[in-house]
């Protein structure tokens, strides 16, 4: 996956994925948490995919934000690793 971050300003941060499933991923946890967030594409012809978040402290919401998806990723993972361990 490649990222990289578009604009970064005291009350926005904007990062351009290759991907659609990481900062839509992000983007539910950051509404979900009241942020005013959004994700879009910026051009129809460039495989690119932005996440546009603004807050007082947009980097730190972002970081809230990945570590709650951090979480749910492992949990994810014990459940599955749990799972294949029944079956054997």
């Amino acid at each position: 996956m490649d990222c990289k971050i578009i604009e970064n300003k005291k009350d926005l941060l904007e990062i351009e994925f290759d991907d659609k499933t990481l900062p839509n991923a992000l983007l539910t946890i950051l509404l979900e948490n009241g942020v005013d967030a959004y994700a879009y594409d910026p051009h129809p012809l460039f495989s690119a995919y932005r996440l546009h978040v603004e807050a007082p402290d947009p980097v730190k919401e972002l970081k809230k934000s990945v570590k709650e998806l951090e979480k749910e990723w492992k949990t994810l993972s014990d459940l599955i690793e749990d799972s294949s361990k029944k079956k054997k």
